[in-house]
C-alpha cells in the first residue's frame, strides 16, 4: 500500500464530513446573494481538497511499492497540528493573520533555508486572499485584528 493512502483516505472523510455539515446550511434564494454564496464557497473548497486527496492517492498507487514507507513522518503530523490550531484560531485572529503565521510556520518546520522567500510568501499568500476572497468575489471573511481593512 501505498504511503499517500492513509493521509488520503483521511483527508477524504473529513471532507466528507464537512459536506455533511454544509448540507445544512440555509440555501440563498438565486440573486440574493453578492459574490459566491455561503453554501456554494466551503463546498467548491471541499471539493478541489477531496479532488487533490484523490489525485495523492492514485499517484501514490501508480508509484507502487518503490514508495511505500511504514508510518508518515512527523512533520507531516506535526503539520496538521499547525492547520488545525489555524482552523481554530481563525475567528479570533482572522483568516489574514492565521494564513501569516501557516505561511511562516510550515516552510521553516519542512526545513526552509531562504527566510526571505518565506517571508514574502507569508506576505504575498494573504494579500492575494484577501484580494480575491474579499475583493473580487465579496466574501466577508474574518479578519479580527485587522477588521479595518473591511472597508
Amino acid at each position: 500500500m501505498s504511503r499517500d493512502f492513509t493521509p488520503g483516505a483521511v483527508i477524504l472523510i473529513v471532507c466528507g464530513w464537512l459536506l455533511y455539515l454544509t448540507a445544512g446550511f440555509e440555501v440563498d434564494p438565486f440573486g440574493v446573494s453578492q459574490g459566491f454564496s455561503a453554501t456554494r464557497m466551503p463546498r467548491l473548497a471541499i471539493g478541489v481538497i477531496a479532488g487533490l486527496a484523490v489525485l495523492m492517492i492514485v499517484r501514490g498507487i501508480r508509484a507502487g511499492r518503490a514508495e511505500a514507507a511504514p508510518a508518515p513522518p512527523r512533520k507531516m503530523w506535526a503539520t496538521a497540528v499547525i492547520l488545525a490550531v489555524a482552523a481554530a484560531l481563525i475567528e479570533t485572529i482572522g483568516v489574514l493573520l492565521v494564513f501569516f503565521a501557516v505561511c511562516v510556520a510550515v516552510p521553516m518546520l519542512w526545513g526552509a533555508r531562504n527566510r526571505i522567500a518565506v517571508l514574502v510568501f507569508a506576505v504575498a499568500m494573504p494579500v492575494a486572499v484577501f484580494i480575491v476572497f474579499q475583493g473580487l468575489l465579496g466574501l466577508r471573511l474574518p479578519l479580527g485584528p485587522l477588521s479595518f481593512l473591511a472597508i
